[in-house]
């Protein structure tokens, strides 16, 4: 009867217990999965952000790449590009309107020009027309005030080409060069020529030879105080001795201050480029382009007249006066011209048919004074003794 009437409790609560147990399990596997699931997806989400990470990584560097790639031309040029460009003018043979306006636009250029720091002007010129060596003269002046401008004579630096360098702010000749310097003016005639030969000479065709000469030694007194004005320091001769417009070489160039220093063109493209604080840099050359070339004359004879050969034909009219040189002559105006005049002492060696009588002590011209060479009879000298 007791067993019958034992209480049922315990065997209720195993079975709840089991129950529990079972649900416990369940839950707990299912918190497992989950939490596996949670991880498997943790992983997943981890692997793609790696995944995308590198690849957004990969894409920088590429663009990254490609930028360097646009970009590092422009950063090396910058880097290696020259400081500035140190411009050639080159002033060649004869000395007329084109080789003025050659000159003239060059300079012009250069001082507008931001990459020009420095010029040179690389000169084989014996002279030639007056004004247009006065029209160089200016615009060598205004640029010598705004950058280096150097000047480098090959052979040939005198009378009007002398002048149209003196401004320049160091002068370097050939030691070989021929003829630098020669401070004046000429006074010219069409040479004899058919039966008129005769009444060739400074009044031919009427015209007044005391005019003549004082026309010359206006230009010869301005070219003259141009010189000083801007060599006065570095020239060791005085006013009267510059005035006899002897031609020097090279080297007697340098030992009287015509010239600073011997050396060619090269040289002073590396001092003008040092004094304009150029470590590197480039050459720009600019070569004449004139209508009378080196060579060729500057006058020429067209029937019965004589015309200036660069395309005007304008006539050589009485007692034209040129800024050339006597050592120049012959390769700068040619035969068709006689040299009626020069402001220098003339040589008495040599005397001839072609050549002039030299000046006497009596004349002015040969104690230094203001008045020109006077010459009574004209200077042959295409064939003959240069004067």
């Amino acid at each position: 009867m007791s067993s019958e009437g034992a209480p049922s409790g315990p065997p209720d609560e195993s079975t709840d217990d089991t129950e529990a147990t079972k649900k416990g399990t369940t839950t707990a596997g299912r918190s497992a999965t989950r939490a596996t699931e949670r991880a498997t997806g943790d992983e997943s989400t981890s692997i793609l952000d790696r995944i995308e990470t590198r690849h957004a990584v990969g894409v920088a560097a590429i663009l990254a790449v490609a930028a360097g790639l646009l970009v590092a031309p422009g950063v090396y040029g910058a880097v290696t590009a020259p400081d500035g460009t140190v411009a050639v003018i080159e002033i060649d043979g004869t000395i007329d309107s084109g080789t003025a306006q050659h000159v003239e636009d060059n300079l012009r250029d250069a001082r507008t020009n931001d990459s020009i720091e420095a010029v040179v002007l690389e000169v084989d010129s014996g002279g030639g027309l007056p004004a247009q060596s006065e029209r160089m003269y200016a615009a060598v002046d205004r640029t010598a005030s705004v950058m280096p401008v150097y000047a480098a004579v090959d052979t040939l630096g005198a009378s009007g080409a002398y002048l149209a360098i003196a401004p320049a702010d160091r002068i370097y000749v050939a030691p070989s060069a021929q003829a630098v310097g020669s401070v004046g003016v000429a006074g010219t005639a069409p040479a004899p020529n058919g039966p008129n030969a005769g009444t060739t000479g400074p009044d031919k065709a009427g015209s007044d030879p005391d005019t003549q000469r004082e026309r010359r030694q206006t230009l010869a007194n301005l070219f003259i105080e141009n010189v000083i004005e801007q060599r006065g320091d570095e020239i060791e001769l005085d006013r009267e001795e510059i005035a006899h417009a002897d031609a020097y070489l090279g080297t007697e160039a340098v030992e009287n201050g015509f010239a600073d220093r011997s050396g060619f063109v090269g040289g002073a493209v590396a001092d003008a480029a040092a004094q304009a604080g150029l470590n590197d840099y480039e050459v720009d050359t600019r070569r004449t382009e004139s209508p009378v070339p080196g060579g060729f004359s500057l006058l020429q004879r067209d029937g019965e007249s004589v015309v200036i050969a660069d395309g005007s034909n304008d006539e050589l009219g009485d007692g034209l006066i040129l800024a050339v040189a006597p050592e120049a002559w012959d390769e700068t105006v040619g035969g068709d011209v006689v040299m009626t005049s020069y402001t220098t002492r003339l040589p008495t060696d040599n005397m001839g048919e072609n050549t002039v009588d030299a000046t006497t002590p009596d004349d002015p011209a040969a104690i230094g004074s203001d008045a020109p060479a006077t010459i009574t009879s004209p200077v042959t000298v295409s064939g003959g003794d240069r004067v």
